[in-house]
């Protein structure tokens, strides 16, 4: 039976002695709550707030709120994982609620680290700017949840947390767990992950975050190197990507240590470790999962460089779009079946050799997702490119832009065959080899509908059916796998 939210009594004409007790009343009856009333919340936190009474029970109060926020916030969370983007308005008005309180939490904390009694105290000191940091990088979590844009002044808010904590005594100076966790999930690029995949990549950053060390002095070895700089508000550049401009102070970090455990732990994984063995989530045993692990040692290996400049368009090119593998197979078979499936138009905002950002301007976008296999077909292009959407950026229900990586010029609509050499309903895609995409062919199918390294597929209008061999994994994610043939 879940137990139900309790009701907060101590927001009436109460004198100060009554709401302090009625406010612990509430807290304690709190801890057994099993939902949050994140309104409930912000009346507890306007009283804490309030100059009057005595500042050791107010951090007392503050503590306990803190406390059975925290336990209950991951359960909340999750009810964001699976919606589409552009969330809707009742969901981003939840979403808001939820930063909003999160904000002034972080804020509540930061008033009551400027009392002298927290001074004299550098433990409990550390301790506030601990949650503070923890508050603002579940704000930072929130947004990469569905796709949002990051506030403004989070980031900034989120390093001067970490520089008064370099201000404490050498005995409690140490960086804060929630800030190391949070510059290693943006080294992880959270834009390239759906929200399922986000969740296990944040679970992992937060496992992984002792293996990083801030230092004033850039690393002299390392294939990962990151900096910051706390007067901007922004997360952290790769070095490899930017090199620190004059003026800048900077902090290093290396993700080395970060990408080897995703390394042995892929290895482990796919050598039949189970993820319990691992301390993983069920997700690691998914080809979402090791997909994810496959991103992050590469994010936090070798951060990759643009390989071409982008080229803003100025003249408005529109482009069509067909999401999802099995519609854009439909799309191949069939000559003229445009009408028979969502074909939605699109802005081109910019465009490489290898990729596009676009703007949703008409038509079903429910269908495009994180990590999917797109059709696009720009307008004067003869015909539909290959593509992967690689990330998505939504500021409200009517806006969602997206960039999407070209992994192909054409492709060929397959069947997957069974065993039994009897045809199974589930499409894929031949790539033809572009020596300027990649080395070899390969085959886009969805995720998990090829477990070996090897599979018989049939091409329409053939009566033989053609046996792939060596296959070898180059992508995965929650909705396809990409495998490069050997042949």
């Amino acid at each position: 039976m879940t137990a139900d939210p309790p009701r907060n009594r101590a927001t009436g004409d109460l004198t100060d002695k009554a709401r302090t007790r009625a406010i612990f009343e509430y807290l304690s009856l709190l801890q057994e709550a099993e939902t949050l009333d994140i309104a409930e919340l912000e009346e507890i936190l306007f009283s804490l707030r309030a100059p009057t009474g005595n500042a050791g029970m107010r951090q007392t109060m503050l503590e306990k709120l803190f406390t059975a926020f925290r336990a209950r916030l991951k359960p909340f969370l999750h009810r964001f994982v699976g919606i589409r983007i552009p969330l809707d308005r009742t969901s981003r008005h939840q979403m808001g609620i939820l930063q909003g309180f999160l904000d002034n939490l972080a804020a509540t904390h930061e008033l009551l680290l400027e009392d002298g009694l927290l001074l004299q105290q550098p433990e409990a000191a550390r301790e506030f700017m601990e949650r503070i940091a923890f508050c603002l990088h579940q704000h930072l979590y929130v947004s990469h949840l569905v796709a949002a844009p990051v506030q403004i002044g989070i980031w900034q808010r989120l390093h001067g947390v970490y520089l008064r904590c370099l201000r404490l005594p050498p005995s409690v100076s140490a960086p804060l767990a929630a800030y190391r966790e949070a510059l290693l999930l943006a080294a992880a690029q959270p834009a390239s992950c759906d929200a399922h995949e986000l969740e296990f990549v944040a679970e992992y950053a937060h496992k992984c975050a002792d293996t990083i060390s801030l230092t004033a002095e850039m690393p002299q070895d390392g294939e990962a190197i990151f900096w910051v700089e706390p007067a901007h508000d922004f997360a952290l550049f790769a070095l490899a990507r930017r090199p620190l401009p004059p003026g800048y102070r900077a902090f290093y970090f290396s993700t080395d240590k970060a990408a080897e455990r995703a390394r042995k732990d892929l290895e482990a994984l796919s050598a039949g470790v189970s993820a319990e063995s691992l301390h993983l989530p069920e997700l690691a045993q998914t080809p979402a999962g090791q997909g994810a692990l496959r991103r992050l040692a590469s994010a936090w290996g070798i951060p990759g460089k643009r390989h071409f400049p982008r080229r803003r368009q100025a003249n408005h090119r529109r482009a069509r779009l067909c999401a999802g593998l099995a519609r854009f197979c439909q799309l191949l078979q069939k000559k003229g079946s445009e009408g028979e499936v969502d074909i939605s138009q699109w802005m081109i905002i910019n465009e490489s050799p290898d990729g596009y950002a676009l703007m949703h301007m008409s038509g079903t976008i429910g269908h495009v997702r994180i990590g999917d296999v797109v059709a696009l077909r720009p307008d004067a292009n003869p015909g539909w490119l290959v593509c992967l959407v690689r990330w998505a950026l939504s500021e409200n229900p009517e806006h969602i832009e997206i960039g999407l990586q070209i992994v192909a010029l054409d492709a060929i609509p397959v069947t997957l065959v069974d065993n039994e050499s009897r045809f199974v309903h589930t499409p894929l895609l031949l790539l033809p080899e572009y020596p300027s995409l990649r080395s070899a062919s390969a085959l886009i199918a969805p995720a998990g509908a090829i477990t070996d390294n090897r599979c018989v597929i049939h091409l329409s209008g053939s009566k033989k059916n053609r046996d792939l061999s060596g296959l070898k994994v180059c992508e995965q994610n929650s909705y396809i796998e990409m495998f490069m043939l050997s042949e």
